[in-house]
């Protein structure tokens, strides 16, 4: 396991933290058996079931899904899964193959598509000029027909919340699939008795409130964490927009604060908000811990992007703020 990392200039300022700011996924709560496994199985389901291939292998793995995490602006899952249909869906317009090894087997990989992603400025968007440049025009008009934003984001949310819970996270019962919801499968990361005291405390995250909420709830920091401090999509701004931190200090109006993220976004959520007008208001410290998938063999990635301090996990960064924060 790696060690704590903490930039020299920063040994001077963590003892008067006085906010932490989380990400939830990979920091508060593991969830490569819930989101991740949604992501695959959505694919799976939408491209067997709806684009018709024969089910003779996995289409993408969870391991795989940190691919598009590292290509950049996929914070949102729904996004991921869209963007991995769209290269299913450009395969099959290229060839007659119609099961799922021949399409997995096809070039490009996971990992060459989304080195072009990240080469191309990362998201859903740009995932499509990348799928485009790569189709003729009758290939295109296949490709179009064959992608369903909409569904493919509705299966997502029906594995995720399950049949207990989709109404109450999405609004509506599930149709699709039947299911126990996959956030059962969550697991807690954070000791919460590790948190300093008399801090504030906040989110920055892709969750929607109703699954923030959930979040909380399974970590057991409702308490510690209360509305005004969660920052969602419904506000109007996603990461890695820099004024989703903006907004996180005019809330809990804190003037040197940690944020506490897991991939490149939410790296690169803080070095945008240092670049806004006002960000002189508050400072905030970008740690990135290294508890996805296959974080740690990112570490060094992390520190060229510029991360303040890189930590094993965010139980380590905790441990070292209750001990020094006065």
């Amino acid at each position: 396991m790696s060690e704590l990392f903490i930039k020299q200039e920063l040994f001077k300022l963590l003892p008067s933290c006085d906010a932490i700011l989380f990400d939830i996924d990979g920091v508060l709560l593991d969830v490569s058996q819930s989101f991740r496994a949604a992501i695959c199985d959505t694919l799976q389901f939408f491209c067997v079931n709806h684009l018709e291939l024969t089910d003779n292998h996995p289409l993408l793995t969870s391991e795989e899904t940190e691919f598009f995490k590292f290509a950049g602006g996929f914070n949102d899952d729904c996004d991921l899964t869209n963007a991995a249909v769209m290269l299913i869906a450009a395969k099959m317009a290229q060839t007659d193959a119609r099961d799922t090894q021949s399409i997995h087997e096809m070039a490009p990989t996971w990992r060459e598509y989304t080195d072009a992603i990240k080469r191309a400025g990362g998201g859903l968007v740009r995932a499509e000029g990348v799928i485009l440049e790569m189709l003729t025009s009758g290939q295109r008009r296949n490709f179009a027909l064959a992608i369903n934003f909409k569904l493919v984001t509705r299966l997502f949310q029906e594995f995720y919340a399950g049949d207990e819970a989709c109404h109450e996270l999405y609004g509506f019962k599930p149709e699709y699939v039947h299911v126990d919801g996959y956030y059962k499968r969550e697991t807690l990361l954070i000791d919460p008795s590790l948190l300093p005291a008399k801090l504030k405390y906040g989110v920055v995250t892709g969750r929607s409130i109703p699954e923030t909420r959930l979040a909380l709830s399974q970590a057991k920091l409702l308490q510690k964490i209360p509305e005004n401090g969660w920052i969602t999509p419904e506000i109007g701004f996603k990461k890695p927009d820099g004024h989703t931190l903006i907004l996180a200090r005019d809330r809990l109006d804190f003037k040197n604060g940690v944020y506490i993220g897991d991939i490149m976004d939410d790296l690169k959520t803080v070095l945008n908000y240092r670049e806004l007008k006002g960000a002189g208001k508050g400072r905030i410290a970008a740690a990135i811990a290294l508890s996805g998938p296959s974080g740690g063999a990112h570490k060094q990635q992390f520190l060229e992007a510029g991360a303040d301090i890189v930590t094993p996990d965010v139980n380590t960064i905790l441990g070292y703020l209750k001990a020094v924060v006065k």
